[in-house]
């Protein structure tokens, strides 16, 4: 006997847990499915800018439950070796664990009415004019009418229904980390966000992100570039960026394979088809991540409540119309508030990394012109939105606009 609800979700990370909170907000029966139990382990440098606390004012209250690391400085550094320390007079970033940050976000979508649906790995996906039907690899099968695909980068909605074939080596990046207690490896500037471009290759980057009890260290690049250019494993790699770090003084201590957890990060931009129909894509499922910080919080929860909200705004659900409408609606709200950063990072993307000595330049140009770094550092903070932030940079570096331009059209 199917299930029924007005809405599934399915993935119960930040896209899909807060699509389910706006969701059961507006007043729709929700059905949040997740293929693990919480609390579950969720590999991610665990970074969120506040911006992201002005555009969910709930957040910051729901961080007072789990541990969670306040910092204030950026350290950039570029493939030559060359560094830069942005500060900010507020804390700019707080870092998290996932495996505490995904359980508060579900837990505040099951307080706002959602039902979380646990150990329910999805396995066929239905869509039709008039509704959806999914069905778990245990057998119980769902029907809503409207899904919010948000099952992560490796997720099987979009594939089932033909929506994204899956990544190609160029258009996701292997990033090889590890979240180890600070009494077996810490880092010596435990106030600093420590981040390093061209580590790895010139496509690469290595990171440190403190917390308050652990620490997040690891080194990426694209899938292509590794299975072109890498003869080592990923733990290897990974292994060798840390002895490095520790012979230049910046960590201490030692790592072991069971910190270790390598995972996928879409870095092309969203993907082709973000809705159709009744079944919305969000979060990393849909590509929504900045292609060159790599960040996917903020968007996979920009995405997920605007895909609520989307839903939300139809009176007419079982219409066979409908879909359509609200398909063509999320479309529209994601491309106006995130579409244009998540499109210029991609293009930033590939001009810097096709060139070592342009990540370098963008390191001195912090240095060297103190309103590009406050510009950084206010577009982080949410002070100065992403369009205003970015007339700033490129009034100081105007040849850049035509360089992107150049790339948008290749």
């Amino acid at each position: 006997m199917p299930i029924h609800a007005d809405v599934l979700v399915v993935g119960a990370g930040p896209a899909g847990a807060t699509a389910a909170r706006a969701l059961a907000l507006g007043g729709a029966r929700v059905r949040l499915l997740e293929r693990s139990r919480f609390p579950r382990n969720k590999p991610c440098g665990g970074g969120i800018t506040t911006r992201a606390l002005r555009r969910f004012p709930y957040l910051e209250p729901a961080l007072g439950r789990i541990t969670t690391h306040w910092v204030s400085k950026l350290y950039l550094e570029g493939p030559s070796g060359r560094g830069v320390t942005l500060a900010s007079s507020t804390p700019a970033v707080v870092l998290v664990r996932r495996i505490e940050f995904d359980k508060i976000l579900a837990d505040l979508a099951v307080e706002s009415g959602a039902e979380l649906i646990e150990d329910a790995w999805v396995s066929q996906v239905h869509a039709g004019r008039a509704g959806v039907s999914v069905t778990t690899r245990d057998g119980r099968q769902f029907e809503a009418g409207y899904l919010v695909a948000a099952d992560g980068v490796n997720g099987v909605v979009t594939r089932r229904l033909g929506m994204h074939a899956g990544w190609d080596g160029a258009g996701v990046a292997l990033d090889m980390m590890e979240e180890t207690p600070n009494e077996r490896l810490r880092t010596l500037a435990p106030d600093t966000l420590w981040v390093s471009y061209g580590a790895g290759g010139t496509d690469g980057y290595g990171y440190i992100f403190p917390k308050r009890d652990h620490i997040n260290v690891g080194i990426g690049c694209l899938l292509e570039y590794f299975r072109e250019a890498i003869a080592q494993s990923p733990f290897e790699m990974q292994q060798q960026f840390v002895g490095d770090l520790r012979r230049r003084g910046i960590v201490e201590g030692t790592s072991s394979r069971s910190d270790f957890t390598p995972y996928h990060i879409p870095v092309c931009g969203p993907i082709a088809e973000t809705a159709r129909g009744r079944v919305l894509v969000a979060g990393d499922a849909g590509g929504f991540v900045n292609a060159y910080t790599a960040e996917g919080i903020y968007y996979a929860m920009v995405s997920g409540e605007l895909a609520g909200r989307a839903i939300l705004e139809d009176e007419g659900s079982h219409d066979p119309r409908a879909g359509t409408t609200v398909a063509r609606r999320y479309r529209r709200a994601w491309r106006r508030e995130i579409g244009a950063e998540l499109r210029d990072s991609v293009l930033i993307q590939k001009y810097l990394f096709r060139d070592a000595t342009r990540i370098d330049a963008v390191v001195a140009g912090a240095s060297d012109f103190g309103e590009v770094a406050d510009t950084i550092i206010s577009y982080a903070t949410g002070r100065v939105p992403y369009r205003q932030a970015r007339r700033r940079v490129l009034r100081r570096f105007p040849r850049v606009v035509f360089r992107l331009a150049r790339l948008a059209w290749m």
